[in-house]
């Protein structure tokens, strides 16, 4: 490979890296319900976090060297991959971590909702222990249900990609 051609992978892979992440970050921007737009990215955005949206998608189906037809394949699980993360950037303060997106319009998701209820019980001083550690126990349950779904994703996708486009999703973060 030329150096040149080196030199414009390394750029590419720097621009997903940087560009994943600001994707994350953007509230609204890469949330919305699975399934709604083209491979499953979400139809709800504005124009221009839809437009941020399809160019990173393009830029990632360049970076990888696929045809339209494998696209079709690979786009929804690489969605699926970055929805899933996404929902793995929770606290247990129920803040999000850096790269975490706000999304109204996605339904609050269950560990979300374990968090929400967690820190209400932890804020009433009289709770019993037993509720206390019937919903520590439900949130664990919920975080590790995220978890196992994240890996499945993950490994679905991985599937598909020969070892070249593994190691370039391993690169933008997507895969581990």
């Amino acid at each position: 490979m030329s150096k040149i051609a080196c030199a414009s992978v390394a750029g590419a892979v720097v621009c997903l890296l940087s560009g994943f992440g600001a994707l994350a970050e953007d509230p609204g921007a890469g949330g919305g319900a699975v399934g709604g737009g083209a491979g499953g990215r979400p139809t709800d955005l504005s124009a221009s976090k839809q437009k941020k949206l399809d160019k990173k998608f393009d830029l990632v189906k360049e970076t990888l060297g696929v045809t339209d037809e494998e696209w079709k394949v690979l786009e929804p699980k690489v969605e699926a991959v970055r929805s899933l993360s996404k929902q793995g950037r929770l606290t247990i303060s129920g803040k999000k971590k850096k790269g975490a997106a706000d999304d109204p319009n996605q339904p609050q998701i269950d560990l979300e909702q374990k968090i929400l209820e967690l820190r209400k019980l932890a804020a009433i001083k009289d709770t019993d222990t037993r509720t206390l550690r019937d919903k520590l126990k439900e949130y664990r349950d919920t975080r590790e249900k995220c978890n196992a779904d994240l890996k499945k994703a993950r490994n679905e996708l991985r599937e598909l990609l020969t070892p070249r486009q593994e190691v370039q999703m391993v690169l933008m973060g997507l895969l581990d």
